[in-house]
């Protein structure tokens, strides 16, 4: 990378350890700023990096923009969690059109989809139980999010960059946790334990520009 990118990318980890404290203690008015932040933040990483292929970045960095829409729909005291989902829909969609860019590595492909069909065995059920018992209407977008999510999963494998399957697999354990902690049952620190995982995989993903 180059100095300005490694200084951007410096600046993003300082946002997102904020933003971190300002979760962990419930200071909104700080995570308004930082939470976005983060997101602004790295969409501008994507731009100064010079990557291995243009046109992914394109891509992501409208995948940033839509990420960066998302959480400011799913921290805002309104609920406007179908507004947030279907704009991480959107943003997992333009993610998987910028993996596509890449050459398709089939091993890769299938081994990926299978620890993201995996997770969804083990973790969806409680979730599924829980939206069918108190919130049927978001029984079909949530489906409809992971199905989406998991294609997402699998074509970051399919790219053979280990970096874009580490990202795409922790944006998608926190995306869960999420889940979990808003229908399931709430967790000790279960919002910092939520947003630290959703961070390194943004950041992953961007870094996988590179290579």
């Amino acid at each position: 990378m180059t100095a300005a990118a490694w200084a951007v990318l410096v600046i993003a980890l300082v946002i997102a350890a904020v933003d971190w404290i300002s979760v962990a203690a419930t200071i909104r008015w700080l995570e308004y700023a930082t939470k976005p932040g983060f997101m602004l933040a790295l969409i501008v990483l994507a731009v100064v990096l010079h990557p291995a292929n243009p046109t992914e970045r394109a891509f992501f960095v409208v995948a940033l923009a839509l990420g960066l829409v998302s959480d400011v729909f799913l921290m805002l005291p309104r609920d406007l969690f179908v507004a947030g989902l279907g704009a991480a829909l959107v943003e997992h969609l333009v993610y998987i059109s910028g993996f596509r860019t890449r050459e398709l590595h089939h091993g890769h492909l299938l081994i990926a989809g299978a620890i993201a069909v995996a997770s969804v065995v083990v973790i969806f059920p409680a979730i599924d139980r829980a939206l069918r018992r108190d919130h049927p209407n978001l029984v079909a977008p949530v489906i409809a999010y992971l199905v989406v999510f998991v294609v997402m999963v699998a074509s970051a494998g399919s790219t053979g960059s280990l970096v874009a399957l580490a990202g795409a697999l922790l944006f998608f354990y926190s995306d869960a946790i999420l889940a979990w902690n808003r229908f399931v049952k709430p967790l000790p620190f279960g919002r910092v334990v939520n947003i630290v995982p959703y961070h390194a995989g943004q950041a992953l993903l961007v870094v996988s520009l590179l290579s």
